[in-house]
Parts: C-alpha cells; sequence; structure tokens
C-alpha cells in the first residue's frame, strides 16, 4: 500500500511571494481553469500577478497555498480589511475567502488544512463569521459537511447579443422618453472623477436595495477612494466602465446601468448593476437602463458577442427582466457561512 503523500500548507504574499511560488501558482491556476471554466478566458499570468500585487490602502491580502511534492493542489484566500480606515469597521467581524483544490486532490484533507489556517487568522483577529461561495457540486458537499449555512443564492446568467429581440429593445428604449424631464447621460470608458463623487451617494443607496435573502455581512459604502483603487485594477488590464445615467427633472439621479469591458476578453462584457430609484419605479426605467447599455454596447463595443451578469435569486424583478431579453442561466453560486467556533471544530482547531 502506497502512503498519501504528505500535504504542505504554506503561506502566501503575493507583493513578497518568490518567483516559484508564483510559477505554482499560474500551474495551478490553469489546471483549475480548464477542469472548472473552460469556456471563459483565464486572465493572463501578468495581469493576475499585477492585481494580486498591488497593495490596497484598505487592508491586507492573505493567501495559503497547499502542496503535495512541490506541486500547487489547492490555495485559498482572503482580504483582512484595516478597520482603522473610514468606512471599514462595519465589516470588523467579517472575513470573506475564496479558493478551490484540484479535482484529484479533493477528499484527502486538502480544503480543510486551507480552512484551518483561515480559522487561524480570524483567532488572531477576532473575527466572528467566514463567508464562502461555491458553484460545484464538490464544494456544495464540503461546506455543508463543515456546517456552514447557506444564505444566499446568485444566479449568473449569459445573454448572446445574437439572439436579442433588438425590435423590443428599442421600444424598451423609448420607455425614457414617455417619463417627463428625464435625461440620460453615457458615459463610456471611464466616468470624470467629479461625476462619479457627485452621483456615489445615490449609488450607495440603490445598492442598499437590492435583495441579499439571509446574508449576514455588512454593506461597505463606497466612496471615491475605492472608485479610484478599482479604476487603477481595471487599468492593469487596459478595461473600460461604461455607466449609463439617468437624471429626472430637478437633477438628481434617477437610475444607473453600468458594464465592465476588458481587451484580453473582447468578446463579452459584464454588467455590474442597475438599479432604479424608488419613487420612480413601475414606469419602465428599469428595462429602459437595460436596453440603453445594450445599444450603447452594440454600438461602442463591436466585438462584444455576451453579456453576463449575476443576480441573487432574491431579486425577482431583475431576473424577470433578464429572462425577458434572454439571457440563460450558466451557473448558480451559493454563498454560505460558519462561525469561528464552528470552523475550528470542523477543521480540528477548537480552543
Amino acid at each position: 500500500m502506497t502512503a498519501t503523500p504528505a500535504i504542505e500548507i504554506l503561506p502566501f504574499d503575493p507583493p513578497n511571494a518568490p518567483s516559484e511560488q508564483w510559477t505554482g501558482l499560474h500551474t495551478f491556476r490553469r489546471v483549475r481553469h480548464a477542469e472548472s471554466f473552460p469556456e471563459d478566458p483565464l486572465l493572463a499570468d501578468a495581469e493576475y500577478e499585477a492585481m494580486e500585487r498591488k497593495p490596497s490602502r484598505f487592508g491586507r491580502r492573505v493567501a495559503w497555498m497547499a502542496r503535495v511534492d512541490g506541486r500547487v493542489v489547492g490555495m485559498l484566500s482572503t482580504f483582512v480589511a484595516d478597520t482603522t480606515v473610514p468606512g471599514m469597521a462595519v465589516v470588523e467581524r467579517h472575513l470573506a475567502a475564496g479558493g478551490g483544490v484540484m479535482k484529484n486532490w479533493r477528499r484527502h484533507g486538502v480544503g480543510t488544512r486551507l480552512l484551518a489556517e483561515l480559522h487561524g487568522l480570524m483567532v488572531a483577529n477576532g473575527k466572528a463569521t467566514a463567508t464562502l461561495t461555491a458553484e460545484e457540486p464538490d464544494g456544495h458537499a464540503f461546506l455543508r459537511h463543515l456546517g456552514a449555512g447557506e444564505k444566499v443564492r446568485n444566479v449568473d446568467n449569459r445573454l448572446a447579443l445574437d439572439a436579442v429581440d433588438w425590435e423590443m429593445v428599442e421600444r424598451w428604449h423609448a420607455a425614457l422618453r414617455a417619463v417627463p424631464g428625464l435625461t440620460r447621460t453615457i458615459h463610456a470608458g471611464r466616468v470624470p472623477a467629479a461625476e462619479f463623487e457627485g452621483i456615489l451617494p445615490a449609488i450607495n443607496a440603490l445598492i442598499r436595495d437590492v435583495p441579499r435573502d439571509r446574508l449576514d455581512f455588512p454593506i461597505v459604502e463606497n466612496d471615491m477612494r475605492m472608485i479610484e483603487e478599482w479604476y487603477r485594477d481595471l487599468d492593469v488590464v487596459q478595461g473600460q466602465h461604461h455607466l449609463v445615467l439617468l437624471r429626472d427633472a430637478a437633477g438628481a439621479v434617477a437610475g444607473v446601468s453600468d458594464v465592465v469591458w476588458r481587451p484580453g476578453a473582447p468578446d463579452r462584457t459584464f454588467q455590474v448593476f442597475t438599479g432604479v430609484r424608488r419613487d420612480l419605479r413601475g414606469l419602465g426605467l428599469g428595462k429602459g437602463l437595460k436596453a440603453a447599455v445594450l445599444r450603447h454596447v452594440r454600438s461602442t463595443l463591436p466585438t462584444v458577442q455576451l453579456m453576463l451578469t449575476g443576480n441573487a435569486e432574491a431579486n425577482a424583478p431583475m431576473l424577470a427582466i433578464n429572462a425577458r431579453l434572454g439571457y440563460a442561466v450558466h451557473k448558480v453560486l451559493v454563498t454560505y457561512q460558519i462561525g469561528v467556533d464552528a470552523l475550528g471544530a470542523a477543521t480540528g482547531r477548537s480552543p
């Protein structure tokens, strides 16, 4: 009988990791991508590395790699917020983490060993709840086995532009002209800083209205420091941010819808957010915003063939709009949460 090779858990510090760790990580990324996401483009090694190495003013990345005979077979990473930074104290008791294990190394204790490291980090930093997401059957079974509870289900929907009913899109777009005093502005590539700063409070209010089911994770309010950091991330991959903005007759924000595109995946764009102010709902503005974005993408980003978007299953109105447009379910992601004591017991790290 051959003994199972020893699993080695190593800390992975992106800004200071040696080249051999990066080489192992990139090999692992390619294998995991081919196993679970073969239909999607993989971020280039240089772009991924630049993104991960870049420091954040809001906290620090913490990660671990699991190796067997020198080969990376699993990874887990998280972000520890600096709660002294204004606005970040709301997540003081929370950690969100993500990772994966190669298929042929599942059920060998790799995931448990990695989560034991997460538990140690939680104890050291006074964290109470870990938030994790799964989209594969093995991941769901593993998190449920640990005792994590399902909190929210998110639907990854995709729309092929060659299947869109463009006559319907034009009818929906006409609804924007039916509301007296409504004006539309489209920002292509980037939203000017002064404009973004002015509309952020309204966007934050719209985000607070997004259904979250039973998810217990505080909403961090966006501010311009976060937008600037996000734009620096987009700069790394030469990404573009396109935003459709509706204002009412008084100049107040009535609704927004935005997408992100990058040249490394020229055939697709990702719908980030769509929201309409409460007092203006029921007038077709949600459909109108979706239509405006589609028309803009079609005319400005001619390489795009696929629109991607994600919504909570609890967000029935937006899912209904997406279904009318022809969005099809690609996969369902489930977010789970587990308390620090339960995670410690499940990974053999109880006090």
